[in-house]
């Protein structure tokens, strides 16, 4: 049963199919195995394939702390961090940052995890090391690399609603060779959605909206490929190159809330391209070690507006076609090494490109241009074997190099249908951090942690019109935050292991809207924000057949400028599994979720959303070592729910998976 605690509980899959499968060049953050699950969450492939997370936004259901974030009208999902959004918490990919340059989100509802082997989110005090813009954490998606001279998995999946034209088809592959000298990986996925299921509880309240049944214009479909090649010369030093490509499109439901609005989009071009080269080198004196990145990553993106629900004519004034064209690329390396046998330093250096093209229809194409460095310091000293102190400090520096703006009227060059150029501003920013962490005994683990973290406002923070009701702020401040936080872990025995953590983070300078006319707004630095909580997590291991676990988070969050009720953020989230191996062959595995407390501004009304709770469900047979089979229900109780207003999620779904491996 220690086996089973050690794996579980502390989040290692003990299964050879994952144990040492982990892509090491990826990793910013090392956690170590006796480390609380809460300040840095670690979401193994097995954890996925448990709760049948296909998307990396289907993690926001199990994890404390995370929360999911749909906006329905662009039918995107991202995750909140504690409380702190998309732009606030940048999404990399084995340490690449690959977050939109425009606006700084990411639909990680388009990246599927079959072809990871972890996802870390980090949260408020994230390393230095990652670079800028990490003001409320860092989400890292990192691939798998082969650990064997041939190995390999096919995975199909099939679900399905009551209602025609609802089924989803995944299938993905992951194939790999390890040589004594190299290794090479080869994955791929499809995932195409035939339509959503709504559920038999939801009522038509706005003509325009969907009548129930499959919800219109919910299709989506995503492929992606993947090639790894890695020079090993030695068992230390790695030289990893990767190329991705992501097809993608999709479409956004209807809106079915009491405000009788809607927007009748489209995206048939979601794309996004990545090149990197990783290395890690190591050198005898002192435990000193390299690690490079150079990084390409490319974002293609077309939308279609609409007229109505025919999706036919584009005739109106909200009817459009826009384009992005969007790139970044960038390099970076850091350097550690031993100062003594207790003392460790870190120093790394980073420097990203950004430009975002875009235009809409015949118009000439806008481009905006960034470009950041980020230079860090990373310290680890051991008083003791039971007391270890991690600081850090970081330099930010953005620089602008150019931001213009089609228009019909420029009043800076007294021009007519024209490019017009706007002001620029640089910008930088400090960042510190602080943490303790000690260890009372071998089963424990204490922590507190403090963090003064920046972000600099988005190009689209400082130069988007908004259809005309916004006015440009070029030279908009960074966002500061500073996080508290204090953490413990304790295992007892072989059986449990409990998790607990308290946070407070205060944003100061936080980019909020103001009206500078009847009918026009800016963005500034006039906010201040506040979120504060508690994380609970628990695993019982009843018997080598039995696990049980939980977890649950109290967040607060409140806008102390404005004094409004901060949209987004669910006051309480729960989740909770039971785990039978009923015989060695065979398992039944039980989850339930629920959130309460959470608003959301619906045409510029503050909603309070009804809370809710969701039961799943699935068997697990394991034909042979290499041969498994799934068979389940999602929303067993088909409750009809909703992240966002005005868009219901999905009803009752069966679903079946097929995984073999080899």
């Amino acid at each position: 049963m220690k086996k089973t605690l050690l794996c579980t509980a502390i989040g290692l899959a003990c299964l050879p199919a994952y144990a040492d499968n982990v892509f090491t060049l990826g990793q910013i953050e090392v956690i170590g195995e006796n480390s609380t699950d809460l300040s840095t969450s670690r979401i193994e492939q097995s954890d996925l394939q448990r709760n049948n997370q296909i998307r990396v936004s289907d993690v926001a259901k199990s994890t404390p702390g995370v929360f999911l974030e749909r906006s329905g009208g662009r039918n995107e999902h991202n995750l909140l961090v504690r409380g702190f959004n998309a732009r606030r918490v940048p999404v990399f990919i084995d340490g690449i940052p690959v977050y939109v340059p425009y606006d700084g989100n990411m639909d990680i509802g388009r990246f599927t995890t079959f072809d990871l082997s972890r996802i870390d989110i980090s949260k408020g005090a994230s390393s230095v090391l990652y670079g800028a813009n990490t003001l409320g954490g860092a989400v890292n998606l990192i691939t798998q690399k082969p650990t064997k001279e041939l190995e390999g998995a096919i995975g199909y999946g099939f679900s399905h609603g009551k209602s025609g034209n609802t089924g989803t088809n995944q299938t993905y592959f992951n194939l790999g060779t390890k040589q004594e000298l190299f290794y090479a990986q080869l994955s791929g996925s499809f995932l195409e959605k035939q339509g959503a299921q709504l559920s038999r509880h939801y009522q038509q309240i706005n003509p325009k909206g969907d009548d129930g049944g499959r919800a219109e214009n919910s299709i989506q479909r995503d492929k992606k490929l993947s090639l790894k090649m890695a020079f090993t010369p030695n068992k230390s030093d790695e030289y990893a190159l990767v190329l991705s490509t992501q097809k993608g499109n999709k479409q956004s439901p209807l809106y079915s809330g009491k405000d009788g609005s809607g927007r009748y989009w489209r995206w048939p071009i979601w794309d996004k391209d990545s090149m990197y080269f990783l290395s890690h080198t190591e050198f005898d004196a002192h435990n000193l070690y390299l690690n490079t990145k150079v990084f390409y990553d490319s974002f293609k993106n077309d939308l279609r507006s609409f007229d109505d629900e025919t999706f036919t004519k584009q005739t109106k004034k909200y009817a459009f076609n826009s384009f992005y064209r969007d790139y970044s690329y960038g390099a970076g390396f850091d350097l550690g090494g031993d100062l003594t046998t207790k003392d460790s330093l870190k120093f790394s250096a980073i420097v990203k490109y950004d430009v975002h093209r875009a235009h809409n229809n015949n118009d000439p194409v806008e481009v905006d241009k960034d470009r950041t460095y980020s230079f860090g310091l990373e310290n680890s000293y051991a008083f003791t074997e039971q007391t270890k102190l991690v600081t850090g400090v970081s330099y930010d520096y953005r620089q602008s190099n150019r931001a213009e703006q089609y228009e019909k009227n420029c009043k800076k060059t007294g021009k007519k249908n024209t490019i017009c150029p706007f002001d620029i501003g640089n910008k930088q920013a400090l960042n510190y951090q602080v943490k303790l962490v000690h260890n009372f005994d071998k089963n424990d683990e204490f922590s507190l942690s403090f963090a003064k973290k920046t972000r600099f406002a988005t190009m689209k923070e400082r130069y988007s019109r908004r259809f005309g009701k916004t006015e440009p702020n070029p030279f908009l401040s960074p966002e500061t935050a500073y996080h508290y936080e204090a953490s413990y872990m304790r295992t007892f025995g072989d059986w449990l292991r409990l998790d607990s953590a308290l946070f407070y983070s205060e944003v100061k300078d936080a980019i909020d809207t103001v009206a500078i006319t009847h009918s026009v707004s800016q963005e500034q630095n006039v906010g201040k924000e506040i979120f504060r909580g508690a994380e609970l997590a628990a695993s019982i291991f009843a018997t080598d057949n039995l696990t049980l676990g939980a977890n649950y988070t109290y967040t607060q969050a409140k806008n102390k400028t404005k004094h409004l009720i901060v949209t987004d953020v669910p006051k309480h989230k729960f989740f909770a599994y039971v785990d039978w191996r009923i015989v060695p062959s065979v398992a039944l595995y039980i989850s339930q979720e629920a959130e309460h407390g959470r608003y959301y501004l619906d045409d510029a009304k503050t909603v309070k959303l009804s809370g809710f709770g969701n039961t799943n469900a699935k068997v697990i047979y394991n034909v042979t070592k290499q041969l498994s089979l799934e068979a389940g229900v999602s929303n067993i109780f088909d409750k009809n729910y909703y992240y966002q207003a005005g868009y219901p999620e999905e009803g009752r779904l069966f679903f079946s998976n097929m995984r073999y491996q080899f």
